[in-house]
């Protein structure tokens, strides 16, 4: 079977025929399940999840008659599996999305942090491309499930940022300028983001707009945190008013497979690896959650 979560739900049987779930029950109680994995859920997590706080009248009645519901549009007696404490869904490796996103967006972290743009760049793109709209249209509404797709979709945001700085490291600052904006029209509060435009604009030769991407983000972070953008903003300015030779993409060699496997710095640094491998000398960006509360500091 294949299990995908993180567009509408899609459930595919072995010979890749769909599944039938044709009412909006059996998706959302497949959909809880399927990001429950690996730790089976209790029946009273299952039933929070599924309903939150409009409780049917009798929760565990409701829950066994959606179980087997669902048992009977999977058509195997051998996936839903009923445990002690509750109900969990058997998921082999390889079938389930959200699990093989994640494992693409680790690789592409480590391929990152490690200096192998290309092969970074290819595995954030395969990471990206899972994704589906609507975004996580089947998993219910409530407080405990909203929790689970906030990190995923956190999850993705980070990814796509990740994924420019792959392709800002191999020189396709032409390309990433359309995406980068879309990023900054979904999130204008993250400055990274805008760091990005700015040094794909400058490298179009555009530094007029380089410097307006920049005049912007201060407007928004004047407004919003009271204060100019962080270091890692400023010292893309300065650089790119003195016309520092560094901002100009040279290609980097990828490292050797010694050099492949030594620990590289941690994610929240991936735009300081990427802008320092073309020789640039930039602090650290701070962590999503700093750059976006640094007002509350």
């Amino acid at each position: 079977m294949r299990f995908s979560v993180l567009g509408p739900l899609l459930a595919e049987a072995d010979d890749g025929a769909p599944l039938a779930l044709a009412r909006r029950s059996q998706r959302s109680t497949l959909a809880v399940l399927l990001l429950s994995t690996p730790q089976p859920p209790t029946r009273t997590q299952l039933i929070d999840a599924l309903w939150g706080d409009k409780l049917p009248a009798d929760a565990e009645t409701a829950l066994r008659v959606r179980m087997r519901d669902l048992r009977r549009g999977l058509a195997a007696d051998d996936r839903l599996i009923t445990h002690q404490s509750g109900y969990r869904i058997r998921v082999d490796h390889g079938e389930l999305d959200s699990v093989r996103f994640r494992d693409l967006a680790a690789n592409g972290r480590v391929a990152l942090d490690t200096g192998d743009a290309k092969e970074a760049a290819r595995l954030l793109a395969e990471a990206c491309n899972l994704w589906r709209d609507p975004p996580l249209a089947d998993v219910p509404d409530t407080p405990a499930m909203r929790l689970n797709a906030d990190a995923l979709l956190l999850q993705r945001r980070d990814v796509r940022e990740w994924l420019i700085d792959a392709w800002l490291a191999l020189g396709r600052h032409h390309e990433v300028l359309e995406r980068v904006r879309a990023v900054i029209a979904a999130d204008p509060l993250a400055e990274h983001p805008h760091v990005q435009l700015m040094l794909a604009l400058y490298r179009c030769g555009q530094k007029s707009a380089a410097l307006a991407a920049f005049t912007r983000l201060r407007e928004v972070t004047t407004r919003e945190f009271g204060q100019d953008p962080g270091p890692e903003a400023q010292t893309l300015l300065q650089q790119m008013l003195a016309d520092s030779p560094d901002l100009m993409f040279r290609p980097v060699l990828v490292p050797s497979q010694a050099g492949a496997h030594r620990r590289g710095p941690s994610s929240a640094s991936c735009v300081h690896r990427t802008l320092n491998s073309r020789g640039l000398q930039l602090p650290p960006r701070p962590t999503r959650r700093e750059g976006r509360r640094r007002s509350s500091q």
